[in-house]
């Protein structure tokens, strides 16, 4: 078996060593995201690259500093890259090289719709709700592309897992519409942004709203736990950093912003709720030492300016809220202790 990277990995490496160094976020970005879709997946800073440039990432579309042991995690990274390269410990199975990775990502795709066939036709006799979803060609279109473009950038298995999680999000939205009546149409993938449920509701009371959106951060909750579970019992980095990327993910959607589930869910809560959030925030921020609970204080506060308050606030809803709020929160600190411990940073 040889052992090789791709000659252009060390370059990359180094030059985002080098940016990282001297705080050129962007440049520092491009330079990681390019060195991610080089790396093999049996290089062990691999899923903690991914997870590092996913923070990063955020932190520079909205030109905030992000902390600096992020920076100095990320640095730490690729100096080991750059200097495994130079001493040839990387390693690339040649049996990666299959008959699936030569046909493309979304041959890939297709073919294991071929081979669990199994599957499909239990969801086609067993679970009639699941599969009005996923036989929508839209979404099997759309779903494949998003497949393919996660596959090409960071590897299969993260690819599959990522597209999972966020499959179950969604499914999340649409299985709790359908329960409530309403018709909805099957998920569609954007790639690279996401993913969406179109529903049809004409006066919807505010608590059904909140648990509708509250139900897509439930279902990527038990995703994201679910590839914890898959890491704990194989000992695969790729799933820990499906579950932290995930988790992470489903906690952005909780700020309480029209673009995010978590506007939506705000529709049910009253003043004491939404102030309830803040201070939970606040403490979860303080205590996490995870930056989007203090964004997502910063969106309950402003909602509580708004004063757009239902006329009988729920408390289930609030309740709702904060078990959501809590669990991802503990679940992204504890992935992410996960991995600084898997790779000694």
């Amino acid at each position: 078996m040889s052992d090789s990277y791709d000659p252009r990995v060390r370059e990359l490496a180094a030059g985002a060593f080098e940016l990282l160094r001297q705080n050129q976020l962007g440049p520092a970005q491009n330079a990681l995201a390019n060195l991610i879709g080089l790396l093999p997946n049996t290089v062990p800073q691999r899923a903690a690259l991914l997870q590092g440039l996913t923070t990063l990432s955020l932190h520079v579309s909205t030109s905030s500093q992000p902390p600096p042991e992020l920076i100095d995690r990320l640095a730490g990274l690729a100096k080991q890259i750059s200097a495994a390269t130079e001493r040839g410990r990387a390693t690339q199975p040649q049996n990666q090289r299959s008959a699936g990775k030569k046909l493309g990502p979304i041959g890939v795709a297709l073919a294991l719709l071929a081979k669990f066939k199994t599957v499909a036709l239990l969801a086609l006799t067993k679970g009639k709700l699941l599969w009005l979803g996923i036989t929508n060609v839209k979404f099997l279109i759309s779903i494949l592309a998003f497949l393919g473009i996660y596959w090409a950038m960071y590897g299969w298995w993260f690819a599959l897992g990522f597209v999972f999680s966020i499959f179950l999000h969604e499914m999340g939205h649409y299985v709790t519409v359908r329960r409530y009546g309403f018709s909805a149409q099957a998920p569609v993938f954007i790639p690279g942004f996401g993913a969406f449920v179109r529903w049809q509701g004409a006066n919807v009371d505010p608590v059904t709203r909140s648990r509708i959106s509250l139900a897509g951060p439930l279902f990527g909750l038990f995703a994201a736990f679910g590839s914890l579970v898959v890491y704990e019992a194989t000992g695969r980095g790729v799933w820990l950093a499906v579950a932290q990327v995930g988790a992470w993910i489903n906690l952005l959607n909780m700020i309480p912003v029209l673009i995010f589930d978590g506007g939506a869910a705000f529709v049910a809560l009253g003043r004491q709720e939404r102030l309830a959030v803040v201070v939970v925030s606040l403490a979860l921020w303080f205590f996490l030492s995870e930056f989007l609970f203090l964004f997502i204080a910063i969106g309950a506060i402003y909602r509580v300016f708004k004063k757009d308050f239902p006329p009988q606030p729920s408390q289930s809803s609030a309740y709702y809220f904060l078990g959501l709020l809590i669990a991802l929160g503990l679940l992204t600190w504890w992935t992410r202790l996960q991995a600084g411990a898997l790779h000694g940073v």
